[in-house]
């Protein structure tokens, strides 16, 4: 799976930026990504929708999100649960803004046919996201893009793939009205079909989508990523403790120099998501009894490599000597997000002992 955008897709945004006015000089675009940066941490999402933020959106925010919804939807493609058979995906991508999450599920299907519907309040975003279709389309991409202004119950229809990214806050003010948002959203999929969640991994924001997850349970939708349970967010039992992902992967060398100007980070990139559907199917099913969610980054110290795991509604920390981890396995490598298969299982244990297997499976 590609996760950078790579030298042709940057110089594609540079070319709609151009053609729409929006290509600012270098210091002006760093000023408008820390404006944009400070206006979403803020929830004012008024400020965004100026001229300046919108070059921002375009040429620096549109790089950092396509990876992010590829690797949400990365466990609903390897449990081949994603893509249609013989037709085009259909795709609901609800404040869509300038189809970054879309474009991210278009890369992981490498190359299958896309019918997107980006829907959106901002008309002027949706023009971009127009532009930058009709480029990729010139390319020969086989992804079909219709852009509707309008809120997000605006659309009828039932689609495969409905996507939220980052959007949730700005389109909902509260958590009852998330929660009654991604219910109806529930209502629009296929019967197989999956309703993916992308939210900033700030700790208020990622939170609330932890609680929002357990109202939908309790309404009876299925979480099938990132819980390999049913049970209450484990992580709102601690107050300062919130699941989000750390990609290891940096922003292209010309997107992370507008980063360092802006005075953001340029090294990974951090998320949380949600994935749930309401056939009952889940990643659970499709891993081995003893598979765990690595939910921290590593704690190496003298003689042991230390991770916190999630699997059956509880976090813990577990610990795996340096010397029973030969020969090496994933163990070694693991790091925030990644689901390992651990033989025997762990059950309640807090170390892996020295005859256990361990596999990293997505």
């Amino acid at each position: 799976m590609q996760l950078p955008l790579d030298d042709a897709w940057l110089a594609l945004l540079d070319d709609v930026a151009r053609a729409e006015g929006l290509d600012l000089p270098p210091k002006r675009l760093a000023a408008e990504v820390r404006a944009l940066s400070d206006a979403y941490n803020a929830g004012d999402f008024a400020r965004a929708r100026t001229r300046g933020a919108l070059a921002a959106r375009l040429l620096f925010s549109f790089p950092r999100d396509v990876p992010k919804s590829a690797c949400a939807a990365r466990e609903l493609a390897w449990a081949k649960l994603l893509f249609a058979e013989g037709r085009a995906t259909r795709v609901l991508d609800v404040g869509a803004g300038l189809g970054a999450s879309t474009w991210g599920i278009a890369r992981l299907s490498g190359g299958g046919a896309i019918d997107a519907t980006l829907v959106d309040e901002d008309e002027a975003a949706l023009r971009v996201a127009r532009a930058i279709a009709d480029r990729k389309e010139r390319e020969g991409e086989a992804v079909s893009v219709t852009t509707c202004a309008g809120r997000a119950t605006s659309v009828d229809g039932r689609f495969d793939l409905v996507l939220v990214g980052q959007a949730l806050g700005e389109i909902s003010p509260d958590e009852a009205t998330e929660v009654a948002l991604l219910g109806r959203l529930l209502e629009h999929l296929e019967p197989h079909g999956a309703l993916v969640v992308i939210e900033p991994a700030l700790a208020d924001r990622t939170r609330r989508l932890h609680r929002v997850r357990d109202a939908l349970v309790a309404r009876g939708a299925t979480v099938f990523a990132p819980c390999l349970h049913a049970e209450p967010c484990p992580m709102l039992r601690d107050p300062r403790s919130w699941c989000h992902e750390d990609l290891p992967i940096d922003l292209p060398p010309r997107v992370a120099t507008l980063a360092r100007a802006a005075g953001l980070r340029w090294q990974g990139l951090t998320f949380s998501y949600l994935v749930l559907r309401k056939d009952g199917r889940t990643l659970r099913e499709r891993v081995a009894r003893g598979a765990e969610r690595v939910v921290s980054l590593p704690i190496v110290t003298k003689g042991k490599r230390e991770l916190w795991l999630c699997a059956s509604g509880a976090v813990r920390k577990v610990s795996r000597l340096d010397r029973d981890e030969r020969p090496r396995t994933a163990w070694s490598e693991a790091s925030r997000g990644d689901v390992l298969e651990i033989d025997p299982p762990l059950g309640e244990a807090s170390r892996v002992p020295p005859h256990a297997t361990v596999r990293r499976v997505c």
